[in-house]
């Protein structure tokens, strides 16, 4: 169905059943009048109006589609009839029916729209029609409702909320009419002041009986000009609660006057509790009053300033004091906090500040320039304030005055980093100085001075005169030091000198020079003239190590060299300088391989008992078979370890190692028979040594009555307490302890007295000496062994070498001789040899320094005298090197080779080239060679047969002819340097060149 005139369906709910006496001209007429009337009325109605005739039939509408009204889009599949629902269905037939007998009806239903599923509300009017004397049909206007319902419902929640609302936020209305003094109240307002909804409350009522005494006239006052001039208001007031044991609330009312007839009409307003409020701000109150009163009191200044604007909002007055500035003047002038850092900080404090802007606290410390231009050191917090939205909104701080603080850190550091009597840098800040020098990365130059004997004058004349020596010598230093150099005192005579910005270390040597001269001026102390000497290490950087301790060491190494060579000269460390340095850097670095690989082997030297040449004992020796130097003898590696902290390994290894070859001569059937090892003084101080030996004992179940450790007089004088404990413990287990070099220390018959020892050695040093023609040695010795009998120790006597040496002590019952008399130190083949013999026989003079056959086959030339000459290695491990030389002594020269002697132990035979230089009649020569054999002496130096490489033959025949003429001719060498003095005074001077 399409059309109108087919939208019956509708219809067919209001049809009666057709009147067979009306005429259809009648019905026509009527239809014809019914759409005049229609067309009057309903063109223009905003609803949708449908004429029926009486009979159901619809006659007419004002709209174009009822299914457009209905969301129906067709209606050829729509049944009209099944929209409304049946609950309805009835009242709607009444209604129209009532509409035929002239009763007009208005009900509203729910229709189901069809396209969107939704609820339509429509309100019907049913209306009947009116002929000229008859109804002759009947309006229904449509009226869609859905907006005024849905408003309706939604004004029901917000009263339903508002209610809610009421309750929750303490928030009553009220509504007043002033003609009929009517006072209406919502239930949250009963709720507020306590009162039961049953009882009638009066705008009297409530003024003279609810509301505070205190704040009665007050609220009257301001309710009565509202009443008079029709004024609006707004008032706080307090009042006892009804139900609530009558504690005081706070409540604040607003009120409006609405008007009529040009008078006050009515008063329509609210009434909030804000007790909680009103009593969190009291509390607030009080302690933003405590916490007021807190930072006035406090030693800091306390501010608060916001930070869009740099406005002040809170200044304690303690910043008055600090700033020296009227808390007025803080207030107006947000500059003010600009203006009083001081100008070395104000780049590195405005720096800080970016960290505010990330939300990030800081602290920091600067200058300010007060108010009275005095200046301050400042410790400055500041928070930022940030809000919900990120944003900081504030800035809070504390400014602190720390000057005092500072001044006395200050003083603390100055304390901790200079020493109290020079006032100079000690030896912390000398760290931070090294340090910060390496940072740099540029040359510079370590300086270790010692004075010389110093401790002396502590000793002799006391320690304010030392001190005072000090003073004066500090300040003497300070007039040599470079401008831009550095000048530090280490402890009590050790100043530590550091120069950089030098041009060529020659300067940096005559600065050394220089010191020396100034220290060794007469110095006068208390009417004491004193004469002091020092003596100087220096070290390079980077040359001499890239470190700070590396540094350091190496010049007290370099220090260590110059007082061996006498005192009050300089030494320089370097391992290029000369060979004897070189080959300490290199035993140095391959110091802890050789500990890993174990290419340490122990000799021995037999003791030998007096009477009848029996081995009685043995020394262990260690020795270090090095792969280029060859056998190493201890006294140059020994202080190496110690420097480098590796003695406790290798004295540990020397322990196992006896240990462990007294189990194996006993296993082997060989006799055992009690060795002694030396140990350092080192070893004695670091814990574990007693448990060591005692376990090695145990594990190779040795007695330890096999076992003697020998150590020096200068080992119980390094540390007394802590040595004689540790040496104690030793002897009970078992172990006996000799006193080695006796006689060469400060206090020897002292710590017979105070150390029950089980030894003495006795120094070569005096055994060497007991001749006939020097009878202080022999009573020396004669004393000391006399003395060791009475007391029951055992006479070990060192460094035999002659007959009448060993007739000597024979003669006074000396218990052992130990020395190249019977034997020197041995490898351990050679031993058990001599071991198992059991016996030996002492051998002839040892006095023959040279060598007793000659072995080169050409013709040599013997000189009168020592010619001097340098000793250089030109390549190591088959790389070319550059260094510095040796001295030697030359004593024959021929084709084939030169006889010398040197300090330097040099490994025979070797892989290393050496070159050998000097000068005859003027004419320098340079040959190379290698050594091909070597004698040990009693002096501090060795003889080495050297062979010439292959080249130079023709150079030196010329020069054998020379001197051979020369001979012949009984004539002497000219313009040659030649030295007649004792060798060891030479060569044991060695500087570098």
């Amino acid at each position: 169905m399409t059309s109108f005139d087919k939208e019956g369906s509708l219809g067919k709910l209001f049809s009666v059943p057709p009147n067979t006496e009306s005429s259809n001209n009648e019905n026509a007429n009527i239809k014809q009048e019914l759409l005049n009337y229609y067309a009057s009325l309903a063109m223009h109605h905003p609803d949708l109006i449908i004429a029926f005739s009486p009979q159901g039939e619809i006659l007419s509408k004002n709209k174009d589609s009822i299914g457009k009204f209905l969301g129906i889009p067709s209606m050829d599949e729509v049944n009209l009839m099944d929209l409304i629902p049946k609950s309805y269905k009835k009242t709607l037939i009444d209604a129209f029916q009532k509409a035929l007998h002239g009763v007009s009806e208005r009900h509203e239903i729910a229709i189901e729209e069809y396209s969107k599923r939704e609820i339509i509300h429509a309100c019907l009017t049913f209306v009947p029609i009116w002929g000229s004397d008859k109804i002759n049909g009947v309006y229904i206007i449509i009226e869609d409702t859905s907006e005024i319902k849905e408003l309706a419902e939604e004004l029901k929640k917000h009263k339903t909320h508002l209610i809610a609302a009421q309750k929750v936020a303490s928030v009553g209305s009220w509504e007043y009419i002033i003609p009929d003094d009517d006072l209406f109240c919502s239930p949250a307002f009963y709720e507020i002041f306590g009162l039961p909804k049953s009882e009638e409350v009066t705008m009297n009522k409530l003024l003279l009986r609810y509301i505070h005494p205190d704040d009665r006239d007050k609220t009257s006052s301001i309710y009565k000009l509202a009443l008079r001039e029709g004024k609006s208001y707004k008032v706080d007031y307090r009042i006892y609660h009804e139900r609530d044991e009558n504690k005081l609330r706070y409540l604040r009312v607003q009120a409006e006057v609405l008007w009529q007839n040009n008078a006050p009409w009515k008063l329509i307003g609210v009434v909030m509790d804000y007790t909680e409020e009103k009593n969190l701000e009291i509390e607030l109150r009080n302690t933003l009053n405590s916490m007021v009163h807190m930072f006035n009191n406090l030693d800091g200044g306390i501010w608060m300033k916001e930070f869009n604007t740099n406005k002040v909002t809170l200044a304690s007055e303690q910043l008055v004091d600090l700033l020296q500035i009227p808390l007025e003047k803080i207030y107006e002038d947000p500059a003010v906090w600009e203006n009083i850092i001081h100008p070395d900080f104000r780049d590195k404090v405005f720096l800080k500040q970016d960290q505010l802007m990330k939300g990030k606290p800081i602290k920091h410390k600067y200058k300010i320039i007060c108010g009275d231009h005095s200046i301050k050191w400042v410790y400055d917090q500041t928070i930022p304030w940030v809000n919900e939205d990120g944003r900081i909104t504030h800035l809070f701080g504390v400014l602190v005055d720390i000057t005092d603080e500072k001044q006395m850190q200050d003083h603390l550091r100055y304390i901790s980093t200079h020493d109290e009597i020079t006032d100079l840098p000690n030896q912390q800040s000398l760290h931070e100085t090294v340090d910060k020098l390496i940072n740099e990365d540029q040359p510079f130059s370590i300086l270790h001075l010692d004075l010389d004997r110093f401790n002396v004058i502590n000793h002799s004349l006391g320690y304010q005169v030392g001190d005072m020596v000090i003073h004066q010598l500090a300040e003497r230093l300070r007039d040599i030091v470079p401008s831009t150099g550095y000048l530090a005192r280490l402890n009590n005579n050790d100043f530590v000198m550091i120069v950089h910005h030098y041009n060529g270390k020659e300067e940096v040597f005559d600065l050394a020079q220089q010191t020396i001269q100034s220290i060794g001026k007469a110095l006068m102390v208390k009417d004491y003239e004193l004469h002091i000497t020092t003596s100087v290490g220096i070290s390079f950087y980077p040359e001499d190590g890239t470190s700070k301790l590396r540094l350091l060491e190496n010049a007290y190494s370099a220090l260590y060299h110059a007082k061996q060579q006498g005192s009050n000269n300089y030494q320089f460390y370097s391992f290029s300088r000369d060979i004897s340095s070189y080959k300490k850097f290199l035993l140095e670095k391959d110091m802890r391989r050789a500990i890993v690989n174990e290419e340490f082997e122990l000799y021995y030297q037999p003791q030998v008992e007096a009477a009848t040449g029996k081995i009685k004992g043995a020394e262990a020796l260690i020795r270090w078979n090095h792969r280029d130097w060859g056998m190493v003898p201890p006294n140059e590696f020994i202080p190496l370890a110690e420097e480098n902290h590796l003695i406790h390994h290798i004295s540990d290894w020397v322990i196992r190692k006896t240990c462990a070859q007294l189990w194996r001569w006993r296993e082997t059937g060989y006799p055992v028979i009690p060795i002694s090892i030396n140990l350092s003084p080192i070893r004695l101080l670091k814990r574990g040594l007693v448990e060591l030996v005692e376990g090695q004992l145990a594990l190779y179940r040795i007695p330890a009555s096999m076992l003697e450790i020998e150590i020096t007089e200068s080992s119980l004088l390094k540390n007394e307490i802590g040595v004689l404990k540790t040496l104690e413990e030793l002897r009970k287990l078992g172990i006996k302890i000799a006193i080695d070099d006796f006689g060469t220390g400060y206090a020897s018959l002292n710590y017979l007295h105070e150390f029950e020892a089980d030894i003495i050695k006795i120094d070569q040093i005096f055994i060497q000496n007991i001749t006939s023609a020097n009878k202080k040695d022999a009573a020396i010795v004669s004393a000391v062994m006399h003395l060791a009998k009475e007391i029951g120790m055992q006479i070990v006597a060192e460094g035999v070498e002659e007959k009448a040496q060993y007739e000597f002590l024979k003669e006074r019952n000396c218990d052992l001789i130990q020395g190249y008399y019977f034997s020197k130190p041995v490898p351990l083949p050679v031993f058990e040899e001599l071991l198992h013999d059991g016996y030996l026989i002492p051998k002839e003079s040892q006095k023959q320094d040279m060598p007793l056959k000659d072995r080169r086959e050409s013709a040599r030339y013997q000189f009168l005298h020592w010619l001097k000459g340098k000793l250089i290695i030109s390549e190591y491990d088959k790389q070319e090197i550059e260094l510095g030389s040796a001295k030697i002594l030359i004593k024959d020269i021929s084709l084939k080779g030169i006889q010398i002697i040197t300090s330097v132990i040099l490994p025979v035979p070797s892989d290393m080239a050496f070159e050998f230089s000097f000068s005859i009649m003027g004419e320098s020569y340079c040959l190379t060679g290698s050594p091909v054999w070597q004698q040990e002496t009693k002096q501090s130096y060795v003889i080495y047969g050297i062979q010439f490489h292959t080249g130079e033959e023709e150079k030196l025949s010329e020069l054998m002819e020379k001197l051979t003429r020369l001979k012949e001719d009984n004539e002497e060498l000219p313009d040659t340097d030649f030295f007649t003095g004792n060798p060891c005074t030479y060569l044991g001077n060695s500087q570098a060149y």
